[in-house]
């Protein structure tokens, strides 16, 4: 005699919370995979950053091999994505670290790697690990190059610890291949 197990499929399995056949990078959680630029990366945190005044910017931590990047989503008159690496302060320029402690702000304009970059915005937020956690404050300074493509951030965490990092404007259709984690 065979039996159906009515009412037991997917017993203990979480149902998945995306469409499988329309999959975009705004789900993107950790332990998925997507190709760019002709490397597959796996993403292995999703951190939220909340810059008040109902501002946030999502940030994608992907790796691959060795290398580490960031995708970038924010929303200001309209959708936004960056492709950014860190970069250590020094490197970009090595009296950048004293003259922002000299004078509490970077310089307006920061020339690296034969691009001008422009101070286009600045302020403070929070920034919450995987999305979760009390929020941890910091201050942060935006730059663009000249002709709009690429960009440059730079990061205070408390009174003294900085980061950067440099990248560019990325479109979502330059993505493909995104593929979930088992067992979502």
């Amino acid at each position: 005699m065979i039996f159906w197990p009515f009412g037991k499929k997917n017993k203990g399995k979480k149902e998945a919370s995306f469409d499988p056949t329309n999959l975009t990078l705004e789900q993107m959680q950790p332990g998925w995979m997507v190709d760019f630029d002709m490397k597959t990366w796996q993403v292995v945190a999703r951190h939220r950053y909340d810059m008040g005044d109902g501002f946030e910017m999502i940030e994608w931590e992907l790796r691959s091999g060795a290398e580490t990047r960031y995708l970038c989503r924010e929303e200001d008159d309209g959708i936004y994505w960056t492709w950014m690496r860190k970069e250590a302060l020094g490197v970009i320029d090595p009296n950048l670290r004293n003259h922002i402690l000299k004078y509490e702000d970077p310089p307006e304009v920061i020339d690296f790697q034969g691009v001008r970059y422009e101070m286009e915005s600045y302020g403070g937020g929070y920034f919450y690990r995987n999305g979760t956690g009390p929020g941890i404050p910091f201050l942060y300074w935006d730059y663009e190059s000249e002709e709009g493509e690429r960009v440059l951030t730079i990061e205070q965490w408390g009174d003294t610890d900085f980061e950067a990092a440099i990248g560019e404007y990325v479109q979502e259709y330059q993505f493909s291949n995104i593929l979930p984690r088992d067992g979502l």
